[in-house]
């Protein structure tokens, strides 16, 4: 549903830009966090209009948004009592500019009702259509980019090297993939880990993929140009722009690590399947 503040309705409306209503309130705050599967939505409603609030009570009235996304035609009305909650979707469901819109509706339609919060235009009562719009919260938007989204395996790549010495590795960023080159017998040992588990891949995420991934901001902050020309360059700078990292003036080590979310602590949970 697309709503705007020049739309005129035949009963009072309870929004930012009415004054249908005295003294009342409906506010809907959101807080959006993306990881590669899954859109999540910290979601705090407020209703504070007695009279509104009743008609929720019994029934008679709905409180929630409009999660809509055009690119995709993802439209849906999400019902949800006034207080928080905490909601997740597939993120392969948005693309580009999601909106947010805060609604209360009807459920019913009620004839004369009236509410002491009302302008004094409405001092004999309303008729409230089933299906209408009763309070209006501000629009809320957010972005989601698909290359954002995208693991960081799907933009690197393991290779063999004769040039690289044993139990060292070193990061190639002038290919279509971030490369990291290792010996065959190093190489072969990454491999074997990636088979054994969780407590396999956290090694393997401290030990390659951070300095991996130090060396490509540190590359970066360099300011070599020539880097934005590789495939894999929007989507290692589509993630640092999610997290708020700038690689031109970034401590690498710790962007890395905010990259990875921490991964040490990814060690730490699987420490007894490794000592």
């Amino acid at each position: 549903m697309k709503l705007s503040n020049d739309m005129l309705f035949a009963h009072p409306v309870l929004a930012p830009y009415s004054d249908d209503y005295n003294d009342a309130l409906f506010d809907c705050s959101f807080e959006v966090l993306l990881d590669d599967e899954t859109v999540i939505l910290q979601v705090e409603l407020k209703l504070n209009c007695a009279d509104l609030e009743r008609l929720v009570d019994e029934g008679a009235a709905g409180t929630g948004f409009f999660l809509i996304c055009p690119r995709t035609y993802y439209n849906s009305q999400i019902e949800m009592a006034p207080g928080k909650a905490t909601l997740d979707y597939k993120a392969q469901n948005f693309f580009g500019t999601v909106m947010l819109q805060p609604v209360v509706w009807s459920k019913e339609s009620r004839k004369g009702w009236t509410s002491s919060l009302l302008h004094e235009e409405y001092g004999h009562g309303v008729d409230l259509p089933e299906a209408s719009i009763l309070a209006v919260g501000e629009e809320q938007r957010f972005s989601v980019d698909r290359d954002q989204l995208k693991p960081f395996e799907t933009i690197f790549a393991l290779a063999e090297s004769d040039e690289v010495p044993p139990g060292q590795f070193k990061v190639d960023t002038g290919e279509a993939k971030i490369t990291i080159y290792a010996c065959k017998e190093t190489k072969a040992s990454i491999e074997e880990m990636r088979g054994v588990g969780e407590a396999g891949r956290s090694v393997i995420l401290n030990s390659i993929y951070l300095p991996a991934i130090s060396e490509v901001l540190r590359q970066l902050g360099d300011g070599d140009g020539q880097l934005a020309n590789q495939p894999w360059f929007r989507i290692f700078t589509a993630k640092c722009d999610a997290a708020g990292i700038n690689p031109e003036t970034c401590v690498p080590l710790e962007a890395a690590q905010q990259l990875l979310n921490s991964p040490f602590l990814k060690i730490d949970t699987v420490k007894e399947d490794l000592f």
